[in-house]
């Protein structure tokens, strides 16, 4: 006996599957999920909206800190400068307070001994002052490289 094609029964189509199911159509049918959508409409958001940082906003950022290295530097230089300065300054200072002082020894002992000095207090003011004269044109050589 030949084998008679079996006819589609309980919902089953000739090739073993599940027949679709009818679609409501209509303005008050549900939404339905197709594989094949189409592209662009349901897009990922980051995907379509602008960057928050755009090129405008990196170079206003980039001549933002450009001027602020310009002045960093500005100050530095005016900085060094300025110390500089109270460097000469302070030199000049310890100058005066130095000539002052040993102005004020000799007074001292002018004023004590009149012209008949001690020989001994004599010979130190002159090393003293041969001392100072000394150092400050060792001092001075290797300064003005």
């Amino acid at each position: 006996m030949a084998d008679e094609p079996k006819t589609p029964t309980d919902g089953l189509t000739p090739a073993g599957g599940v027949r679709p199911v009818q679609r409501i159509v209509g303005p008050v049918a549900p939404a339905v999920y197709t594989a094949g959508a189409k592209p662009g409409a349901a897009q990922i958001v980051s995907e379509t909206a602008e960057p928050l940082v755009t090129e405008g906003m990196k170079a206003r950022q980039r001549a933002i800190e450009k001027k602020r290295r310009v002045v960093a530097t500005l100050r530095a230089v005016e900085e060094e400068e300025a110390a500089e300065r109270w460097g000469r300054g302070r030199a000049w200072i310890f100058r005066f307070v130095g000539i002052i002082i040993a102005l004020g020894v000799y007074a001292k002992m002018q004023s004590s001994y009149g012209d008949k000095w001690p020989l001994l207090a004599v010979w130190i003011f002159l090393g003293v002052l041969l001392g100072v004269l000394v150092s400050w044109l060792l001092w001075y050589i290797d300064y003005s490289d």
